[in-house]
């Protein structure tokens, strides 16, 4: 599916239908509005989003859509020129 606020994005690639909509949820609960993606639809308007596969045990530990939303605040805060930080956030 294709998280999106406010202008910046991420795709996320669920473990099955339950975690799919137990995402959905967690994400519109936060203010992001949700897109599902099939592969068709991918190529080429959603190529070059950061990518999290899910179904990777090691990415699913390290998720977080708060760190996601954080991240995207902290980057706009530094690309309006306010105080933030050199390190490279998900756009």
């Amino acid at each position: 599916m294709f998280l999106q606020k406010e202008g910046s994005g991420i795709v996320v690639e669920a473990i099955d239908e339950n975690h799919w909509e137990n995402l959905k949820q967690e994400a519109e609960q936060k203010g992001m509005t949700c897109l599902p993606l099939s592969i068709e639809n991918f190529y080429p308007d959603y190529r070059g989003y950061r990518y999290f596969d899910l179904r990777n045990p090691v990415t699913r530990e390290s998720f977080s859509i708060d760190y996601v939303l954080h991240s995207w605040e902290m980057d706009k805060k530094h690309q309006e020129g306010h105080e933030g930080t050199d390190e490279w956030f998900i756009h």
